[in-house]
């Protein structure tokens, strides 16, 4: 449901200008009438985002990411598209009343009071004479108070129901305690699920403790490690720790180094270095992954140092590299962790280790030499083979630089090996000419409706010459732009694009829509090369479907009473073929 009118975000939309709003995110540099500039929703290194001063709008010409000013800032700050107009409004100026919807933290309103409130209870004990040995142990590791206070560290008591009686007398619920997985739940009564340990709370995207990491720190002989079991506002696939504390730092350095636990996570942040994510364990889930891709940086995988880690760096390596995530690897030498690395070496060497990181195909390429003799010829061609295979879908460049090393390293024929590059890439080749072919209706049909959405002349032509398209979501986006310009009695397309945002049936198209747009001037003449296009396409599919309905017509028994409908059908075929 939209909490802010239409006219409103058009208000806003109207006196933000994209080129200033975008010039606070990203340097541009003015080439003929649009400005240009690195995008940052790719590995870019050339300029390849345009922004069009007189159109309102954006467009990376590599990705195809485009849209206008709230669409960049929604992206690039990874919030909502209704939070990125807040935003804009507040840059420019422009008052807005607007009240969150919180529905989904409504709904859990007390177990989350419950967890802030038991987070302040364990800062509290770390503070008190019982925490002082855990407080000397965190110093040692030179986690100072300020970090201690960053991320709300605490401890739990040598006491099997002292945070039970705390909650009690607090009147909090016995079941809503249990649920957030803090008690062991025992008829009546219940018993402190962590005890006499450090405790890290573990946030959400957004900064609520949802749960907690509870460590040992005295040497005792028991799980090192008790997390917080799943609860319906901890889903630890749902969760990256350190996410909400290491953001701003993301965006600065435009990168995010992923390791395992949250300790080394802590250890480095507190070390200046922190930009720095957690998983809280080896494997990565979908949702983890979708949470990294929105960054739109490089991650950095600095896994623990031993065989569960080197699978690891693989495993999710190969995940993200899937989702085009790019991927840098660092193997840390002579430690197990990043914590153990800055402890007996420094962090220095920590901050020079992380600057000299490998790319993930580097990494890919020396790992894949694990356990092979290359001096053995049939080790050596299953090695190069393996190497060719990752190169396959990598560019040009990146294939002749790969291509000639190879060739000398193991003095191997470079026209050889590049033969077996190019003929997966003629294939490759003939497939997307067959795609391109198969999808000309398409090419037109978005051409036309992005004609419609950037001024209302475009829409009375259509109905004129043309005035149908045969998909069902392309008919109801028709249905809104003519909605829109009754409304508004204009249309463009900076302010269509805030419009279908609060429109599902649409939303999706539009989208696809805007990848494809470029910043040509519209021009009548070639709008009507893809109006007549259009029509010949589709009186095609009309020949094709009454020939159907003839043939489906011709069964013995009903010749006699369709022979009328027949003649009929064929004098519409004529009519068609006249058409075409």
């Amino acid at each position: 449901m939209q909490v802010i009118s239409d006219e409103k975000i058009n208000e806003i939309r109207n006196e933000a200008d994209i080129v200033s709003i975008i010039s606070n995110y990203i340097p541009l540099k003015m080439q003929g009438k649009n400005y240009f500039g690195v995008c940052p929703f790719h590995d870019d290194h050339k300029p390849s985002m345009s922004v069009s001063k007189e159109r309102q709008l954006f467009k990376c010409f590599v990705c195809n990411k485009g849209g206008n000013v709230f669409t960049f800032v929604k992206d690039y700050e990874n919030i909502s598209y209704i939070e990125a107009v807040v935003k804009v409004a507040s840059i420019v100026g422009i008052p807005i009343s607007y009240t969150p919807n919180r529905k989904n933290d409504d709904k859990y309103k007390l177990e989350y009071e419950i967890m802030d409130f038991t987070t302040k209870i364990f800062q509290n004990n770390l503070n008190s004479k019982e925490g002082l040995q855990a407080k000397e142990y965190l110093e040692k590791r030179n986690i100072t108070e300020d970090i201690i206070k960053e991320f709300k560290i605490g401890f739990a008591l040598n006491n099997n129901k002292y945070l039970y009686n705390v909650l009690m007398k607090k009147n909090y619920p016995l079941n809503n305690i249990d649920e957030v997985g803090l008690i062991t739940k025992d008829g009546l009564t219940g018993y402190d699920k962590f005890q006499n340990r450090i405790m890290i709370p573990i946030t959400n995207l957004e900064g609520k403790v949802v749960g907690f990491t509870g460590r040992i720190f005295n040497g005792e002989d028991i799980a090192k490690y008790i997390n917080t079991k799943e609860t319906p506002i901890y889903k630890k696939g749902n969760i990256i720790f350190n996410y909400f504390n290491a953001l701003p730092y993301i965006r600065e350095n435009k990168s995010a180094i992923l390791v395992e636990g949250n300790m080394d996570a802590i250890r480095m942040y507190a070390s200046g270095v922190k930009n720095v994510l957690a998983l809280m364990g080896t494997a990565i889930t979908k949702e983890q992954i979708e949470i990294l891709k929105k960054l739109r940086v490089p991650i950095i995988l600095m896994l623990d140092n031993d065989s569960a880690g080197e699978i690891a760096t693989n495993n999710v390596g190969d995940e993200l590299i899937k989702n085009n995530v790019i991927v840098n690897v660092i193997r840390l030498k002579k430690a197990k962790d990043p914590d153990e690395y800055i402890v007996s070496f420094g962090i220095e060497a920590f901050k020079d280790t992380i600057k000299n990181s490998q790319t993930y195909l580097d990494y890919k390429i020396d790992y894949l030499k694990n356990n092979k003799n290359l001096n053995n010829t049939i080790e050596l061609v299953s090695y190069i083979k393996e190497v060719l295979k990752l190169l396959d879908n990598k560019d040009n460049l990146t294939k002749e630089l790969y291509l000639k090393k190879i060739s000398q390293e193991y003095n191997i024929d470079y026209d050889m090996l590049k033969k077996e590059i190019s003929f997966k890439k003629e294939i490759k080749e003939k497939i997307t000419k067959k795609e391109i072919k198969k999808d000309k209706y398409e090419i037109c049909a978005y051409n036309v409706l992005f004609y419609m959405m950037s001024d209302s002349k475009y829409l009375k032509i259509f109905n004129n010459k043309l005035g149908f398209l045969k998909n069902a979501d392309e008919r109801n986006l028709i249905s809104e732009i003519e909605y829109y310009i009754r409304l508004f009695g204009k249309i463009n397309l900076a302010d269509f694009i805030s419009y279908a945002e609060n429109i599902d049936s649409i939303k999706g198209l539009v989208s696809k829509i805007t990848e494809n747009m470029t910043f040509n001037d519209l021009n009548e003449e070639t709008f009507m090369d893809y109006i007549n296009i259009l029509n010949k396409l589709l009186t095609k599919e009309n020949i094709k479907e009454i020939i159907g309905r003839i043939n489906n017509a011709t069964d013995i028994n009903e010749q006699i009473e369709n022979i009328n409908k027949q003649i009929d059908l064929t004098n519409k075929i004529i009519d068609k073929k006249k058409e075409v």
